[in-house]
């Protein structure tokens, strides 16, 4: 078998699992690794649209739109008005940024588990394999 099939294969083989796992994780806050990923996303970098959540995200608006919904109502964004009145900025309550702070800490051990024998030099370069691929998927 030819090593590029191989390596997606195996990221296949992977991706479905940890998905499974992470929402196992998440269940305790009544959340799922769509909601959290939004929710990560504006951990990291602070308030934006729906618009810029879509694209970050690379999901359809209307999905989006659902999803913070669902994050008002368990109090974990805020929405505030933007210069236009059309415009609304999204960020993380301050139940949010603490509930937000207890997933990664929960997180950071799992992954640790997951990569316990791999050197942080190949963590590094599956990063970047990865990032250039889904660059060039992008294109």
């Amino acid at each position: 078998m030819k090593v590029q099939p191989q390596f997606f294969a195996e990221y296949v083989q992977l991706y479905r699992p940890l998905l499974n796992r992470l929402n196992t994780l998440l269940a305790p806050y009544s959340l799922f690794h769509s909601q959290w990923g939004i929710l990560k996303l504006l951990k990291q970098e602070g308030e934006m649209t729906s618009a810029d959540i879509a694209i970050r995200r690379q999901v359809e608006k209307p999905s989006v739109t659902k999803i913070i919904q669902r994050l008002l109502e368990m109090n974990l964004v805020s929405i505030r008005p933007g210069t236009d009145r059309r415009e609304k900025w999204i960020g993380l309550s301050d139940q949010g940024h603490e509930t937000v702070d207890k997933i990664i800490s929960e997180l950071e051990e799992f992954y640790r588990e997951l990569l316990e024998d791999v050197e942080i030099e190949d963590i590094e370069i599956a990063i970047r394999v990865l990032e250039t691929a889904r660059k060039n998927l992008n294109k």
